[in-house]
């Protein structure tokens, strides 16, 4: 899966990375047997996934790397205990709050965040808080396009223009296929989108997204 190879890549090599909301240990498994990690805590929220990413863990003769914690969000790993922190296939506002919950964690470690909606307001939000976006990637799987974004605490102020924030800064200057089929997708759902609306402030706000795609 592309998506799970471009999240790796974004991963340091060497560091201790917790996996939020690992549901089956795909990555962490992943991860470990490419040399990239040697200490991963595979966490997530429910017992059926945790159990059978164990058996998974297991299976791959991990038990000795990967460790497996119940709990919800970052409330399960202590500050500074993971170098790297990945929260996956969530929506923005979801992963904003398990950074808001975890602040201390996160801001003691370098994010890897892959959210499935709500894009906009997460960039903006980390920027708010002091985060830093360090690179982006833009994943075309068949129709589906998705987001990985790599982020750190720096406690400085960030402020991109709002077309930055639509696209992603390194999304617009990487450019390539990917992103013009991106922009094309994006326009489509924008007319959809102004067929329907009666409201002239969100009319405004869908034209100027139109100018950029353009």
């Amino acid at each position: 899966m592309l998506r799970l190879k471009t999240i790796i890549s974004f991963i340091p090599r060497g560091v201790i990375l917790a996996d939020i909301g690992t549901d089956h240990a795909y990555l962490p498994i992943e991860v470990v047997q490419q040399g990239i990690c040697n200490k991963v805590f595979a966490c997530d929220l429910h017992p059926g996934p945790l159990e059978i990413a164990k058996k998974n863990i297991i299976s791959a003769g991990l038990l000795n790397k990967i460790e497996t914690r119940l709990g919800d969000g970052l409330s399960i790993i202590k500050p500074g205990e993971a170098d790297c922190i990945v929260i996956a296939g969530m929506g923005g506002m979801r992963i904003w709050n398990i950074i808001l919950e975890g602040i201390e964690q996160a801001r003691q470690a370098k994010l890897i965040l892959q959210p499935q909606h709500d894009v906009v307001l997460l960039r903006k939000n980390l920027h708010f808080a002091g985060f830093e976006i360090l690179d982006e990637a833009l994943v075309r799987e068949k129709d589906h396009f998705y987001i990985v974004i790599s982020a750190e605490y720096t406690g400085r102020a960030y402020l991109w223009s709002e077309r930055e924030y639509f696209f992603g800064k390194y999304i617009i200057e990487k450019g390539g296929d990917d992103f013009i089929a991106f922009k094309k997708s994006e326009k489509d759902k924008i007319y959809a989108y102004i067929s329907q609306i009666n409201n002239d402030k969100a009319l405004v706000s869908a034209k100027n997204r139109l100018e950029w795609l353009a």
